[in-house]
């Protein structure tokens, strides 16, 4: 999936649809992009509302899920479903988000 890259600010989150399918992106500066769905696998919360990012963990904040930014597995919480995950490259103004 290809798309024009978003004019987001560093730590800004956007739900964007593409193909059929919702994502998260989570900008982190100079060229570096998060994706993830965009729905907690424990309860369905927003995350674009409730997650925040801290060191290599997305938390839901509405139950304190951790997952990895890495691999989406959960690492301590409520949630025993791991998140999916999105890799995203950048060529120049286009982001390249793969499954």
């Amino acid at each position: 999936m290809i798309l024009e890259k978003p004019n987001l600010k560093i730590g800004e989150k956007k739900k964007i649809s593409i193909d059929g399918k919702e994502i998260l992106l989570i900008y982190l500066g100079a060229d570096r992009y998060l994706g993830f769905e965009p729905y907690c696998p424990h309860l369905g919360c927003d995350l674009e509302k409730y997650g925040v990012i801290i060191r290599e963990e997305l938390i839901c904040q509405c139950h304190f899920s951790h997952f990895s930014i890495k691999d989406g597995k959960p690492i301590k919480g409520t949630s025993k479903k791991p998140i999916k995950v999105y890799k995203i490259s950048v060529d120049k103004n286009k982001l390249i988000i793969e499954e």
